[in-house]
């Protein structure tokens, strides 16, 4: 009994922090945009210079990226106890 109420606490706390991760890293996304990828800069006829702040805006979106990679992780590792 006292193993199923632990449970049930784990599993709620592991989807509570997946589901935060993944909003956090909804809103970095969409606030900073997705990060460009080098590829399709390779047949650009003008080359772009890039910025510090260019630098930092495709590093928070990495970031936000793995926040809702991570956070999907934390859910499913919540919803897999809870089946067996």
């Amino acid at each position: 009994m006292i193993e199923n109420i632990i449970t049930n606490i784990l599993t709620f706390d592991m989807n509570t922090i997946g589901l935060i991760l993944g909003f956090i890293g909804a809103v970095l996304v969409t606030i900073f945009g997705l990060p460009s990828i080098p590829l399709l800069n390779k047949g650009m006829y003008v080359e772009i210079k890039v910025t510090k702040e260019m630098k930092i805006y495709s590093a928070i979106s990495r970031i936000g990226l793995v926040f809702i990679a991570v956070g999907f992780v934390f859910q499913l590792l919540g919803v897999v106890p809870a089946n067996q």
